[in-house]
Parts: structure tokens; sequence; C-alpha cells
């Protein structure tokens, strides 16, 4: 851990070296000479019904890699290493992104692993091994791009983690294949671990995603099965018969997107009693490049999760607005505005609006 840490920390500096200067006396090793080192961090001042705050969000920083195995550079083997960041707080009371940055979504370690895979690339599909995005997000993703307050109702972030556990995020212990031919995508994933009664010989998780991109639309469709899920999860676990089905319906120009997907699922997500819940609903995304440089954007985002329970009236449903300004491809400041629609089990209104104001700043990581 001591050498992985030095390396995040040298390897800034021989990037900005190798740039400034072309002098003999200096040369990066040709073994790091493959890496690159990439940071993205953002602070969110929020108020809403519970007070005032100021939120990390989502802090990260990573290097990743690429080998190329043949002259002809078909073959090659990729690697990255992500690390999170809890910077202005140990606990995070207004959370204006669906991803808590770890599997159980309390997390209160200072820093924890994201990403951490190695994989091969060749003309017939990539496989990669270990924790690492899952296919669904490959599809989700596509509406993963609002700044501030999104992403709960793609199914990605379930239950209040990453997905890792269940595999429709930044799955753990996961081995995939994807496939990309021109405009067709597929991917195949399975999760291999040894965490509950119910362990399974072959895979834990398995999911499924296919799309094609059409000239003026991407369709595409996921499904996430759980199988090594018990009856009452603890923190490592899943719920028994997790399961999901989502569809993408993805639109994108030049200056403006618009992606939706609906979903069904069956013990992935949880109401606010902290019940597992039959459900379903999804997501729009819109976003909007303006101005004469077009580097003002309007995003809005509405989400919604509705229970299928006997006697139950719990909705999760909120609008989400952003307004940002890109300074560079390094720089933006960001303002939003969400309106909680919910209504908890019991059929009582928890109207948690939420107003705030951020900043990103990132290197070798583009803002949106």
């Amino acid at each position: 851990m001591k050498k992985l840490i030095l390396l995040f920390l040298i390897l800034p500096f021989l990037s900005i070296n190798a740039q400034e200067t072309k002098q003999d006396s200096f040369d990066i090793p040709e073994q790091l000479k493959s890496f690159t080192p990439y940071a993205c961090i953002a602070n969110v001042f929020s108020v809403s019904e519970n007070g005032m705050y100021i939120s990390d969000f989502i802090p990260r920083a990573g290097i990743r890699g690429k080998w190329y195995l043949d002259e002809q550079q078909k073959y090659n083997v990729f690697m990255k290493v992500e690390f999170g960041f809890n910077l202005v707080s140990r606990n995070d009371f207004v959370h204006f992104s669906a991803d808590p940055g770890h599997p159980q979504g309390k997390s209160q370690q200072s820093v924890f692993t994201r990403q951490g895979y190695i994989g091969i690339s060749t003309p017939y599909g990539n496989l990669s091994m270990g924790r690492q995005w899952g296919v669904h997000y490959t599809l989700a993703g596509n509406l993963d791009d609002t700044y501030f307050g999104a992403g709960i109702g793609i199914g990605v972030y379930n239950a209040g983690t990453d997905g890792g556990i269940s595999g429709t995020g930044r799955a753990d212990q996961a081995l995939k294949y994807e496939l990309n031919v021109e405009k067709f995508y597929f991917g195949l994933q399975g999760q291999f671990r040894n965490e509950t009664v119910n362990d399974q010989f072959f895979a834990d998780t398995y999911g499924v995603a296919s799309s094609y991109d059409f000239d003026f639309v991407k369709i595409g469709a996921s499904y996430n099965k759980v199988l090594d899920g018990v009856e009452a999860p603890v923190e490592i676990e899943s719920k028994i018969n997790d399961e999901l089905v989502a569809i993408l319906i993805d639109f994108k120009r030049k200056n403006w997107h618009l992606g939706i997907m609906p979903e069904y699922f069956v013990n992935h997500e949880l109401n606010d009693q902290g019940e597992y819940i039959k459900g379903f609903g999804g997501e729009y995304s819109f976003r909007y490049h303006f101005g004469k440089d077009k580097k003002w954007r309007f995003v809005n985002n509405s989400y919604y999760l509705q229970s299928l329970e006997k006697d139950s009236k719990y909705v999760l449903s909120g609008f989400t607005f952003n307004i940002a300004r890109r300074f560079s491809d390094n720089v933006a400041v960001i303002f939003a505005f969400t309106i909680d629609n919910s209504t908890n089990k019991d059929g009582s209104r928890p109207d948690n609006h939420i107003l705030g104001a951020g900043f990103y700043y990132t290197f070798n990581y583009p803002v949106p």
C-alpha cells in the first residue's frame, strides 16, 4: 500500500515534467510511460430542511494504464486503480448524489477503494476481472451525467450502496466480457465470491446487457440477478432474489442529450423503513449546452421509484435542475436545486428539498 501511495504522489510530477522539459538529464522510466494519473475533486454547499452543510461530491484519484502486446496494437493489457476520499467530513448528511462511493453507503473511512481491475483487449472483445463498473452501468451510465442530485432511478446505486454487492454498479470480484462492434455492444459478467451461506459454486451474480446505436437513438436492455442473496442481509450481503430489468432509450446530438431508463426490480431497493421492496420506476435526464461558446449547461433530471408491496404508499421521487458553467476541461461551477416529491410508506411526506452550489476541479478527467 505504501508503494502504491508513493506512486500516486510522484506520477503527477512526472507527467508535468515530461510536458515542460526536453532535457536529457531527466527521463521518465519506460515502465511509467504507460500510466496516466487522474483526479477529480468537487465540494458542494447545500441548504435543506436539515440545515446547511458543506459536503464532498465523490472526490477520487487514480491511475489507468495500457500496454500493447503486439506491433499492430490489436492486443493490449489494461488496468485501473481508483480511490475515493472523504475530505471535508467523515459523514455526509445531505447527499446530492446517489453514489455513496462504497459498498454499504455509510463508510467512515477517509480513503476507500472505488475500482481496481486488470484485463486484456482483443479484436474479439475485452475480458477483465476485479472491482469495476458492471455491464448494466454501460447502459445506465448514459443517464448518469447530472452534476448533482441524480442517478437514483437507474438501478445502479441500489439500496444506498455503490452497487458493488449486487453487481449493477461498481461490481466487486467481477469477471466481465464486453464486445463492441461498430454500433453494437454486448456485455456479460459474473461475480465470484464466498460471502454468504448461499454461496454458489459458479457465479454468485450474473448480468447481461446489450445495445445498438442507431443514427438517431441508442436502444438497449439489461438484466441482473443475484444468486447468493440471503433473507436478512448484513453489510456484505444482498437480499435473496435481488433482480433488475431495465431498458435504455437514449438520444444524443451535438448540443443536447435526452436519456430515458424505465426499470422493474425485486428486492433491489429499500423503502424509508429500510425494508427491501418490489417495484418499478425509472429516470430521465435532459442536458442542453448553450451560450456563445457552448460552455453553459442546463441539466434537468427526474427519478421515480414506486413500491408494489401491499398496503405501502412508498414512492421515491424528485426533480433536479442544474446550471453549470465550464471554464475549461478542468474547472466548472454548478448551481443545483432538487425538489423532493417522495411519499413514505405510511403516506407522510419528507419534503426534503435541497439548494446547493459547488465547484469541480479535475486533471486528466474531463468535467461533463
